[in-house]
């Protein structure tokens, strides 16, 4: 198969283009964010890949843990690992504000079959993870130059597992969810 000049010039410019508005900007986030995808809180980092000066695509993970109440639940805890694959697009290529729009898979560990003997021991347990897809609209606001960064978004859900629905009900994550971030960008 023959590749044409033209092709390969195109390809050529349009990555040297993408890293030089890279070395530009700050494209490193570490943030928190109230509710969103962890449903209680998260810790985030996210990186900004510019696909054109207005346009950007920014992957993301997250992580929460809760621990547990000895008592009531096993001890190791819940956590929860918010992935999502983001885009964001400025009015203007000088533009800190954002429209963000993206997907979002959210894995949560679900207990079962746990009891504390009279020993305040754990009998054995299964954990199991849940999944919940997301749609997420919202706003952010980052400079090129980095610093703080903030962001707040609707989620809505467009699947959730059907062992989470059996063990806790299709409320685990309800249908529209707000997301609240505030963060570094470096």
């Amino acid at each position: 198969m023959k590749i044409s000049r033209k092709i390969i010039l195109t390809t050529f410019i349009i990555l040297k283009g993408g890293s030089v508005l890279a070395q530009n900007s700050k494209n490193n986030s570490i943030y928190f964010e109230a509710l969103g995808n962890g449903i209680a809180y998260s810790v985030n980092y996210d990186k900004l890949i510019p696909i054109t000066s207005k346009l950007k695509f920014v992957p993301r993970v997250g992580f929460e843990f809760i621990p547990r109440d000895k008592s009531t639940l096993p001890a190791n805890g819940k956590w929860t690992i918010p992935l999502e694959i983001n885009s964001l697009y400025a009015a203007s290529e000088k533009q800190k504000n954002f429209y963000e729009a993206g997907l979002g898979l959210t894995l949560s560990n679900i207990v079962e079959n746990y009891s504390i003997n009279e020993n305040n021991e754990i009998k054995p347990t299964r954990i199991q993870n849940a999944k919940i897809v997301t749609l997420r609209l919202g706003y952010r606001y980052q400079k090129a130059s980095g610093g703080l960064m903030y962001r707040a978004g609707v989620l809505v859900k467009l699947y959730q597992d059907e062992y989470s629905k059996q063990r806790v009900g299709d409320d685990m994550f309800f249908a529209v969810w707000p997301g609240f971030s505030v963060g570094y960008s470096f």
